[in-house]
């Protein structure tokens, strides 16, 4: 996991497709893959369970601003807040700063919230996807609408790909952020290869 210090942060924990080697496709039409995809190594992750009265403290401590409702994000920089329901939020952050977050968080929060956080760093893996395809692909294994005019920039849901829980990140209309747990993160990864076969792909390790 990754840890945070005075000193340089110290990422002791392997990521969760260390031992898959890249891979690549052809598009079988000529040009460039359909899909690029790879993962966020050693991303921080904190659940935040509370309600919206934390929305300032989350700006002090993120940089973000609140979400305006469940199943959107807001981002600054390389962190996001995903607002996931009334109460439940995932705070993504760079490698080595969750200790920071959470502390911020504790001192810039009144005594009279009430807040849970958890680092589930070790237990979600991350994966950028890219390409003119993606949503194509994603769209096999997922029972969402993932259209731009329904699904657009800056939407987040929590669903199931291809039968595993997941939470999906609309960066763009051709770029997303995939979380799954771990232990699932192989899984996924192989199945975004074969579903990505008929446009051409990239696994970049």
């Amino acid at each position: 996991m990754a840890n945070s210090s005075n000193s340089r942060p110290d990422f002791s924990g392997q990521a969760a497709l260390a031992g898959i080697a890249g891979s690549s496709s052809d598009n079988p039409n000529g040009g460039d893959a359909g899909l690029v995809f790879r993962e966020i190594s050693h991303l921080g992750k904190l659940n935040l369970r509370g309600d919206k009265n934390l929305a300032a403290a989350i700006k002090a401590a993120t940089g973000c601003p609140f979400p305006p409702k469940a199943n959107q994000f807001q981002s600054a920089g390389e962190r996001h807040v995903l607002w996931l329901g009334p109460d439940e939020y995932l705070i993504l952050c760079e490698a080595g700063k969750e200790k920071q977050l959470e502390d911020t968080l504790a001192s810039t929060t009144k005594s009279s919230q009430r807040y849970a956080i958890t680092d589930v760093s070790d237990s979600l893996c991350a994966l950028a996807l890219s390409g003119p395809k993606t949503r194509a692909v994603l769209a096999k294994g997922c029972g969402l609408d993932l259209h731009p005019s329904y699904f657009p920039s800056g939407d987040c849901a929590q669903t199931l790909l291809a039968l595993a829980g997941v939470t999906l990140m609309a960066l763009a209309d051709d770029e997303f952020i995939v979380i799954c747990r771990t232990s699932f993160a192989p899984y996924i990864q192989r199945w975004l290869a074969d579903a990505a076969l008929e446009y051409g792909y990239q696994f970049v390790a």
